[in-house]
């Protein structure tokens, strides 16, 4: 089985491109959850900007010579300084964290783990076709920020 990808490639749909894609669009809609699950207009507005950057990145990916969909180390760069805020407001002590704190924690840590697999394919599939290394910076910070983001108080 083949499909198609944004510059009219054809490609298997078993390949590693196809799994980075899907897991990408499955980490997109776990995002979704969240963020209709998030108390706050602040988070909701962060996750979506999030929402549109990993459609980028999904067009990348899809079509990889096409420069528009490069990351800029900018986009990173603002995961960063939300981790910093999130560490300043949840001091966290580094253990292993058991999900399930409440049901939007939860949702939280299927969005993080399912950043870390996008970040595993996305190193796979660099290994096969040159990617943006700024977007695999980014899916790195993602998972960091999801982290912290799974402290915050839900009521």
């Amino acid at each position: 089985m083949e499909t198609s990808n944004l510059n009219g490639g054809k490609l298997l749909k078993n390949t590693l491109q196809i799994h980075l894609l899907g897991t990408l669009d499955e980490l997109n809609a776990h995002l979704g959850l969240v963020k209709v699950k998030l108390p706050d207009e602040k988070n909701k507005n962060f996750l979506e900007n999030i929402q549109k950057n990993l459609m980028k990145l999904m067009s990348h990916v899809s079509d990889v010579s096409n420069e528009s969909y490069f990351f800029s180390d900018s986009k990173t760069a603002k995961l960063e300084n939300e981790i910093d805020a999130l560490k300043k407001l949840f001091p966290i002590e580094y253990n292993f964290i058991l999900p399930g704190k409440n049901e939007t924690e939860a949702f939280i840590h299927i969005a993080r783990t399912t950043a870390r697999k996008a970040e595993r394919y996305y190193a796979a599939v660099s290994e096969q076709t040159p990617l943006c290394s700024h977007a695999a910076d980014y899916l790195n910070k993602l998972s960091d920020y999801l982290f912290y983001l799974s402290f915050i108080p839900i009521a």
